[in-house]
């Protein structure tokens, strides 16, 4: 068995003269026995070597996990979450840097001011819910909840692998996470996608086009290029979803499509001819922004890459990338109130610190007349017409045609009529041919009918 322990308050080897084992100069000072040598276990100390709570107890305990790997020293369990988050998963943590702008806001706002205080090896499952009881206090959403727990479960598994915890207690079968709100994705009927082109700047209305009729995200059509597109007047042609537009505290940059993948999205004729009138009355920009490689997420941000691509939109005076929340403000939201989707706005006058006070306008807008509204509408037009989920999925960039289905089967309500009625016509059908039997015509102790060779019975019933 590896390891060994030592006595700290006696020399090992006895004195020559005397035969006796010498005191040390640690004697009768703090806990005298202490358990070392175990491959991978720091050093500990005990006060006894016997009983349950002893050098020996322990030595045997912790040589047979170490064989096996499964020790967990509780020294390492005894740090705080807010420590071990801060100091060990957080700068590890490798995930794209908008997945992290995300991730940032939930844990160091919604798990570490409730639980940063409490030790990694304290949190079980009576705290687990207590937690859960305090962000609910806070009046936190259902989607941002469960979106928590998930990161919460994240960083007790990863102190669990890394052995400083014996179990993640997310993995407790008594606990459930906070259910997902049932909400079903909103579609515009085309009248209101007419009417809100209408109200929308001249500039930006392709982006309202390539969004309805080829299903982009918004950071998506904020980054499509001509480059991406090659126009031939066909059915056939394809738009290359090659990047997206991304906001991060230090800028914006482009990064790969959500998921990392790029894709091909459709673009019908009129799309394309969309597209060449726009570039003929607003010419392409050419935009620098840092290049966010998925493989190197937490690389520096002044050591990334730098991307020059044409963009079919930008700003009208500085010639730079479109931001989110400046093309929402100023040109979604008003088209959406001229067109009377939404109420105007309640513009108010705020002082601050500088002498002039500044306006401050303030929206009634539900999420689901965002921009990606647009998004589903393309979705409930395509499997209106009869296309595949499958198909649908990959224009989307859906990983799992699955989640495409969930997302908009409600999107889908006469396809189960359709095979309904079709069923019914081909019974109506086969129905036309049979010929009424009246009752007279049935003769009990009539001869039986002549067997044919194909008849289930044997050869003997047919010759008798």
């Amino acid at each position: 068995m590896p390891g060994y322990i030592e006595d700290r308050w006696y020399t090992k080897r006895p004195d020559p003269a005397t035969g006796k084992r010498r005191e040390t100069a640690r004697h009768g000072q703090g806990k005298r026995w202490r358990v070392a040598g175990v491959p991978g276990v720091r050093d500990r100390s005990f006060k006894n070597l016997e009983g349950p709570g002893g050098a020996k107890a322990w030595l045997k305990e912790a040589a047979t996990d170490t064989t096996r790997g499964a020790f967990y020293d509780p020294r390492d369990g005894a740090m705080t979450l807010d420590e071990y988050v801060r100091e060990h998963w957080w700068p590890n943590l490798r995930r794209s840097p908008t997945t992290k702008e995300s991730m940032r806001r939930r844990v160091f706002n919604h798990i570490l001011p409730f639980m940063g205080a409490m030790p990694l090896n304290r949190i079980g499952h009576d705290e687990i819910k207590q937690w859960v009881t305090q962000a609910e206090k806070k009046k936190l959403d259902p989607t941002t909840m469960r979106a928590t727990w998930a990161h919460f479960s994240t960083i007790l598994q990863a102190a669990h692998k890394a052995k400083r915890i014996p179990e993640n207690p997310f993995r407790d079968q008594d606990l459930k996470a906070p259910a997902q709100p049932k909400s079903r994705a909103k579609a515009w009927p085309v009248e209101t996608v007419a009417l809100v082109r209408r109200h929308l700047d001249a500039r930006y209305r392709i982006l309202l086009d390539v969004a309805f009729c080829a299903g982009l995200r918004q950071g998506e059509a904020f980054a499509l290029s001509p480059d991406d597109v090659e126009i031939t007047g066909s059915e056939d042609d394809v738009i290359q979803v090659q990047r997206q537009i991304v906001k991060l505290n230090q800028g914006l940059a482009f990064a790969p499509p959500k998921g990392n993948k790029s894709r091909e999205a459709p673009c019908p004729p009129e799309l394309g001819r969309a597209l060449e009138r726009h570039e003929k009355q607003f010419p392409p920009v050419e935009v620098t922004l840092p290049w966010i490689d998925p493989d190197r997420p937490n690389l520096a941000w002044e050591d990334r890459p730098l991307r020059t691509v044409k963009l079919y939109v930008a700003t009208p005076n500085s010639k730079k990338a479109l931001k989110r929340d400046t093309f929402n403000d100023f040109f979604w939201k008003p088209a959406l109130a001229d067109a009377g989707l939404i109420p105007q706005p309640v513009v108010e006058l705020v002082v601050g610190k500088t002498e002039r006070p500044w306006r401050r306008t303030k929206w009634q807008m539900g999420r689901e007349d965002g921009f990606h509204v647009l998004r589903h509408t393309f979705a409930s037009v395509v499997l209106h017409e009869g296309e595949t989920v499958g198909r649908l999925a990959e224009w989307l960039g859906h990983a799992d045609p699955a989640f495409t289905l969930r997302t908009y089967v409600h999107f889908m309500p006469r396809s189960g009529k359709r095979a309904v009625a079709a069923l019914g016509r081909l019974l109506h059908t086969a129905m036309e041919g049979d010929a009424p039997v009246s009752p007279a015509r049935i003769e009990p102790d009539a001869a039986p009918l002549p067997l044919s060779p194909d008849s289930p019975q044997g050869p003997d019933d047919r010759a008798a």
